[in-house]
């Protein structure tokens, strides 16, 4: 039932994301996408979490650089936001190199756990942005 909310919460803050949030809101939307069916392949190939998953450690990897990238070519505040979760999302793999004896259950616990803030700056940020560029243009037209 958890796993079904979370996929309904992806495809609604992504669909939004790609429908109201102009070009910084379909490119974040689709780096989720990247990352989360990315994710689910990677762990149904490799579902050991009793040692550091090298698969997905690339593939959190590059989402990493790409919301960097978006973060630095955008006038949006919350790719950073998101970038900053996905940068944690990574520091959880690096934390299983240095201290190889992580619980499995807290290794996929926390790597999990900055999935739903990431999307929710996201959907949050655009709702944000919209907000204040309606209010931008009836000062300007007034």
């Amino acid at each position: 039932m958890l796993l079904l909310t979370y996929w309904i919460m992806t495809l609604c803050c992504c669909l939004y994301a790609a429908a109201k949030g102009g070009v910084t809101g379909r490119l974040g939307a689709a780096i989720i996408l990247f990352k989360t069916v990315a994710g689910v392949l990677v762990t149904v190939i490799q579902p050991n979490w009793q040692v550091t998953a090298y698969s997905l450690l690339q593939v959190d990897a590059a989402c990493l650089v790409a919301f960097l990238w978006l973060s630095l070519r955008s006038d949006h505040h919350w790719p950073l936001w998101s970038t900053a979760c996905q940068f944690l999302a990574v520091a959880i793999h690096v934390t299983t190199l240095v201290q190889p004896e992580l619980t499995p259950k807290v290794y996929q616990g926390l790597h999990n756990l900055w999935a739903i803030p990431m999307q929710l700056f996201m959907l949050r940020g655009i709702v944000l942005d919209r907000r204040f560029r309606r209010r931008r243009g009836r000062m300007i037209a007034a």
